[in-house]
C-alpha cells in the first residue's frame, strides 16, 4: 500500500486504507486480490485519491452500495466525501448494464456484435449525461483487474483441466470486444493493454503463449525503445522549421493485436510487418505547415534507416475513405523491421475520437438511429423481458428482470419505475417506451441508486 498511495496527503491516505480495509472485510477471500489490482492500474495512470477510494470501495462482484457492499451512499458521503459517493452511484450503474449483458451472453452462448455495439453505447451514455470520464475510466480498470485475477486463477487450474468456463470466456469476450474498445476510443492505452492481454490468457492461452515467445517481448520493447531515441534525436538535429510541437513514442506489439491481425488478415507471423512501431505526431501554426511537416519527416526518417519498398502509404494525401490520414512506413534497422506512422496533432485527434473512432456516436448522441444489430440487440433484451411475448413489459416481468441483475424491489417500488418507463402514459410499457428509457431512466432504477419518483396528478 506504500507505494501505491505515494505522493497523496496524509489525509488521503487514511481515506484510501480505509476503505481498502472495509471492501476487503466484504469480499470473499477469492476476490480480495482484485482491490490492489485495481489500485496498481490506476496509479499508473495518476488517478485522483477520491478515484482510488472509490475504486477500493468497488472492487470485486459484491454490489457497489447496500446491505451486501455494508455500506449506504449517505455513510460513504459521511466518511469519504460526496465525490466518492457520486462516483459509486454511477460505478453501480455501469455494473448492472455490464451484468444484463452478460446475463443474456452466457444464456445465448456468446455476445453478439449488436450486443457489443449496444453495450458500449450504454456505458458512454453514462460519460455523456454526468460530463467526465472518470467513472468510466475507474469501471475499465475495475474490469482490467478482474479478468487479470480470473487469468491469474486458471492459470494454476488449467494445470488440471484446460478450458475456461463459460462465465469465464464471456467476461473475456466482453474485456476486448467492448472494454478493450472503450479503453482505446478514450486513448487509455494502459488499460487497453491490459484488457486484451488478460482476456486473451483466459480464452486463448496456449496461443498468446506462443506468440509472446515469437515476439520475443523484452527484446521488442528494448529495440523499440532505441529506435524511437534514434528518431527523437535525429528529428531535434534536423530543426525543422515552424515546428511548434513534438512527440515521438513506441510500441512492440501485443500479442494478442498480433493474434488479431494475423487471423483477421490470414497472415502467418513472418507477415506481420509492424510487430513494432514508432509514432511521431506533431504540430504547427499552421493546419498547411504541420501537413507539409509529415512529409519532411518521413525524409528524416528514409535518412535514418532503410524503407521497405512497396510498404509505403500516404494516407495524408489520399486519405481512407472513413477520413483517417497519416503517413505510414516500414523500416528496418540491424535487420528488425518496423512501422513508423507520422501525423499531425489533429489528424491524430481525429483517428482516436473523431469520425474514425465514432467516439460521439458512442457517447450517447444517438439511439434510435443507432445501426441496426444494436437495435436489434436492444429488441432481443425487451424479448428477454417481456417472457409473455405480448409486446409489453409487467410488474411480474420488471421484478424477474431486476432480480436476474442482484437488486430487490419492493412491488411499490416496481410499479413506481413502471409508471417512469411509460413515457407517453399509455399504461403499459411497450418497447418504444423501452428503448427511449435504456439510456435515460433505466440503469439508474434497475441499479438501486435512484427511487422513482411517482408523478403528480
Amino acid at each position: 500500500m506504500a507505494s501505491l498511495c505515494a505522493g497523496y496527503s496524509a489525509g488521503c491516505v487514511l481515506a484510501i486504507c480505509a476503505a481498502v480495509r472495509h471492501r476487503w472485510q466484504h469480499l470473499p477471500k477469492e476476490e480480495r486480490g482484485k482491490i490492489l489490482l485495481v489500485l496498481r492500474i490506476l496509479r499508473l495512470l495518476d488517478a485522483s485519491a477520491p478515484a482510488l477510494a472509490a475504486a477500493a470501495l468497488a472492487a470485486g462482484s459484491v454490489p457497489v452500495l447496500g446491505a451486501k457492499a455494508g455500506i449506504e451512499r449517505k455513510q460513504v458521503e459521511a466518511a469519504f466525501g460526496s465525490k466518492v459517493a457520486l462516483l459509486l452511484v454511477e460505478l453501480q450503474q455501469l455494473a448492472t448494464i455490464t451484468r444484463t449483458f452478460e446475463a443474456e451472453a452466457r444464456e445465448s452462448g456468446g455476445l453478439s456484435p449488436g450486443q457489443a455495439d449496444l453495450v458500449q453505447t450504454l456505458l458512454t451514455a453514462q460519460r455523456t449525461q454526468s460530463s467526465s470520464s472518470e467513472t468510466l475510466i475507474i469501471f475499465l480498470a475495475k474490469k482490467a483487474a478482474q479478468l487479470r485475477h480470473f487469468a491469474f486463477r486458471l492459470g494454476g487450474a488449467r494445470r488440471g483441466s484446460d478450458s475456461a468456463s463459460p462465465e469465464h470466456l464471456v467476461a473475456a469476450a466482453l474485456g476486448t470486444e467492448v472494454f478493450g474498445s472503450l479503453a482505446n476510443l478514450l486513448g487509455l492505452g494502459r488499460i487497453k493493454d491490459e484488457l486484451e492481454d488478460a482476456a486473451f490468457a483466459i480464452s486463448h492461452p496456449e496461443e498468446r503463449a506462443e506468440l509472446r515467445v515469437l515476439l520475443g517481448e523484452r527484446q521488442g520493447e528494448m529495440l523499440v525503445n532505441t529506435a524511437t531515441r534514434e528518431l527523437q534525436e535525429a528529428l531535434e538535429a534536423s530543426q525543422l522549421k515552424e515546428l511548434s510541437s513534438l512527440r515521438v513514442s513506441g510500441r512492440a506489439k501485443s500479442a494478442y493485436s498480433t493474434w488479431k491481425k494475423m487471423n483477421k488478415k490470414n497472415l502467418r507471423f513472418h507477415e506481420i510487418w509492424d510487430r513494432m512501431a514508432i509514432r511521431v505526431i506533431l504540430d504547427a501554426p499552421s493546419a498547411e505547415r504541420a501537413r507539409q511537416l509529415c512529409f519532411e519527416v518521413r525524409d528524416v526518417v528514409a535518412g535514418l534507416w532503410k524503407l521497405m519498398e512497396g510498404r509505403s502509404k500516404d494516407y495524408v494525401s489520399n486519405p481512407k475513405a472513413n477520413g483517417y490520414r497519416s503517413i505510414h512506413l516500414v523500416a528496418t534497422r540491424e535487420g528488425e523491421h518496423f512501422e513508423v506512422q507520422i501525423r499531425t496533432q489533429e489528424m491524430h485527434r481525429q483517428a482516436e475520437y473523431g469520425s474514425c473512432g465514432h467516439w460521439e456516436y458512442k457517447a450517447g448522441g444517438r439511439q434510435v438511429g443507432m445501426t441496426d444489430a444494436a437495435a436489434n440487440a436492444g429488441a432481443e433484451l425487451f424479448a428477454g423481458i417481456d417472457a409473455d411475448g405480448n409486446g409489453r413489459i409487467d410488474a411480474r416481468e420488471l421484478e424477474r428482470a431486476l432480480r436476474r441483475v442482484g437488486v430487490e424491489a419492493s412491488q411499490e417500488q416496481v410499479h413506481d419505475m413502471l409508471e417512469v418507463f411509460d413515457s407517453d402514459q399509455d399504461g403499459s410499457v411497450d418497447f418504444k417506451d423501452f428503448w427511449k428509457a435504456l439510456v435515460t431512466t433505466w440503469f439508474p432504477l434497475v441499479s438501486g441508486t435512484h427511487l422513482p419518483r411517482k408523478r403528480t396528478k
